[in-house]
């Protein structure tokens, strides 16, 4: 039996790349080639893959967007994340949102279809070059002796600062750093206290007593 598999990127010539890689292999199906999320949306409302391979930085809609909205509408598809980005804020944050595998786009053929042939059977994937970093992010971030998530200095203030109803672009413009830098520092708080929203985030921080209600 075939795997069918979509494709969604937004640079032409990654997509066309991708595309002959998998014409290759003739357990593989090219189902569709989408260039933004909003186009695969579309798409899935007439037909849908096994597997999705989905870039995360993409015009409009971003992959973690994408990914949360495809696993909810369609939980049976397997989305396989290939980007170039190695933080691990990156992967975890698309791993909450529904991805099943992750994989650098410096990986090579027979990379991708392991990839693929992997989450396609119900498996978790992710690339070799990621692992040794994924395993010191887990250790850093793994709960103290009380069961309560360690937070470092900073994201205890952010924490402070979201409860208090503060957007991130004010946040940033109160502690003199990035918006980005401010949302990799949510983005780490919902992984170590594993909510995926804000209101999750501060409900769970009272629970255990990390700020006041």
């Amino acid at each position: 039996m075939k795997i069918t598999v979509t494709i969604t990127d937004d640079h032409p010539i990654v997509l066309n790349g991708i595309q002959k890689i998998l014409a290759e292999y003739k357990h593989i199906e090219i189902l569709d080639a989408c260039t933004s999320g909003a186009a695969l949306l579309l798409r899935l409302k007439e037909r849908q893959p096994d597997v999705l391979l989905l870039d995360i930085q993409m015009k409009g809609m971003q992959g973690d967007e994408v990914a949360q909205q495809v696993s909810k509408l369609y939980p049976h598809i397997a989305i396989l994340v290939l980007s170039n980005l190695d933080q691990a804020f990156h992967i975890r944050n698309m791993f909450l949102n529904g991805a099943k595998g992750y994989l650098l786009k410096t990986a090579g053929p027979f990379q991708l279809i392991n990839a693929i042939e992997t989450i396609h059977k119900g498996r978790q994937f992710i690339d070799e070059d990621l692992k040794d970093l994924m395993l010191h992010d887990m250790m850093e971030t793994r709960a103290n002796t009380n069961g309560i998530p360690a937070l470092t200095k900073r994201e205890t203030e952010i924490l402070h600062l979201i409860a208090n109803e503060m957007t991130s672009p004010e946040i940033a413009k109160k502690l003199f750093i990035s918006l980005s830098a401010v949302e990799n520092h949510r983005l780490n708080l919902l992984f170590k206290l594993n909510v995926k929203n804000a209101v999750g985030l501060i409900k769970k921080a009272i629970h255990l007593g990390l700020i006041k209600p």
